[in-house]
């Protein structure tokens, strides 16, 4: 008992510490997104009506979930497939593969924000990457507006966070190919399976783990998205580039709608907690799999 009563107290503070900075704004969060409240004045209750403009009323923020699903299906696939093929080329490489992960990886440490001004230059219509195009003759992609076509702006948006997101992909990856057994790529070998066949029966059920972890962090983290899109479009041009972090911020601190925000912020919490406990579920059962 006394050891039990020991314990407890040292978790105490981790206690103190979570509650302050995650269970008593998680509570508050849930408590305003009842109410109409500018973040100043005494809140009314409202029950349900913020919830039923989101969803049915606001335009904008269905638009932005829309913007949200295109993110996530993009980094689902580009960059944990290049960090994939990269990692797979760089364990080949000896000794320098420590060399390469940390060339690659600088990206990734680099601020969103220095990120995001620096390809804003480079996208600038008269003095960015068009004008290269332009001097070397390739004039298709001299007078594309990378940042002023609504049609290609989240995805010029998209090129930026990948370029900053692919080399932790490539270095997590790298961790998990060192943990395979090379025994069993010499008995698929000596079995006569080619390098694809190593591949898919071999390489891929080993990390399935780490693939579905990356998988479930990149669907949570594509619904928070937030820095890459304020530095560089603040959602724009006419809300191609909106998301739900930026279009929630927007109403909270632009137009001081706190509550209305908060039964955002509760919706899109509710998404990556499903998502989380949907890719959990699917890990758990792919790690019983033979």
């Amino acid at each position: 008992m006394a050891s039990a009563a020991r314990n407890t107290l040292f978790i105490l503070p981790a206690f103190a510490l979570h509650a302050a900075v995650v269970s008593v704004p998680l509570i508050s969060l849930m408590f305003f997104s009842f109410t109409d409240w500018n973040g100043l004045a005494t809140p009314s209750f409202v029950g349900f009506s913020n919830f039923s403009r989101m969803l049915f009323d606001d335009v904008n923020f269905r638009r932005a979930l829309v913007n949200n699903v295109t993110y996530m299906l993009i980094f689902l696939t580009i960059p944990i497939a290049f960090g994939l093929l990269m990692a797979m080329l760089t364990v080949r490489t000896g000794r320098l593969q420590v060399v390469y992960q940390a060339l690659f990886f600088i990206p990734y440490v680099v601020s969103p924000a220095i990120a995001g001004k620096i390809f804003m230059m480079f996208y600038d219509p008269y003095n960015g990457i068009g004008q290269f195009f332009a001097s070397i003759g390739w004039s298709f992609l001299a007078d594309i507006q990378y940042i002023g076509n609504r049609s290609i702006t989240l995805f010029s948006i998209a090129f930026v966070d990948i370029w900053h997101w692919w080399g932790f992909v490539m270095v997590i990856f790298v961790a998990a190919l060192h943990q395979v057994d090379r025994s069993l790529y010499e008995a698929a070998e000596i079995d006569g399976a080619t390098k694809l066949q190593r591949f898919f029966h071999v390489t891929l059920p080993q990390i399935r783990p780490t693939l579905l972890t990356l998988i479930t962090v990149t669907i949570v983290g594509s619904f928070v998205t937030f820095d890459y899109v304020y530095v560089m479009t603040q959602g724009g041009p006419a809300g191609a580039s909106e998301m739900a972090s930026t279009w929630i911020y927007k109403r909270a601190f632009s137009s001081y709608e706190v509550g209305y925000a908060s039964a955002m912020s509760i919706f899109v919490c509710g998404a990556c907690v499903l998502a989380y406990w949907l890719f959990q579920r699917i890990r758990r059962n792919s790690e019983v799999m033979p």
